[in-house]
């Protein structure tokens, strides 16, 4: 079982990934959140370090997306990474967000039995 999260900074794109999520059979929980380097930027902290990311944040949205979602299935999982990388190309652009897989030791809850 694993957790893919996604932090979305093309925040016009998450209809498309949620909906894309959903034919595979896959729940999500989207947060909203915001980078360190941002909040940095707006507080003047240490301006030279973060002047470079500023080119990559966007200045009219102060905040992201955190898409969380637990998977089963590694073949699931693969499939909605490769969903994922094809609505925002993530590995070729800068700055449109980036992802994450951990393994899930413990899972208790939710709406959905997951298949062991």
């Amino acid at each position: 079982m694993y957790a893919l999260f996604l932090i979305l900074n093309q925040i016009d794109k998450l209809d498309t990934i949620l909906e894309s999520l959903y034919q595979l059979g896959v729940g999500a929980t989207t947060l909203d959140s915001v980078g360190m380097g941002k909040i940095l930027l707006e507080h003047n902290i240490n301006e030279n370090i973060f002047s470079s990311l500023k080119s990559i944040l966007n200045e009219n949205k102060p905040y992201n997306k955190t898409i969380i979602s637990v998977i089963n299935n590694e073949n699931i999982l693969d499939e909605a990474i490769n969903r994922i990388n094809k609505i925002l190309d993530i590995d070729n652009k800068k700055g449109v967000g980036f992802l994450f897989v951990i393994p899930v030791l413990i899972y208790r809850g939710g709406v959905n039995k997951i298949d062991e």
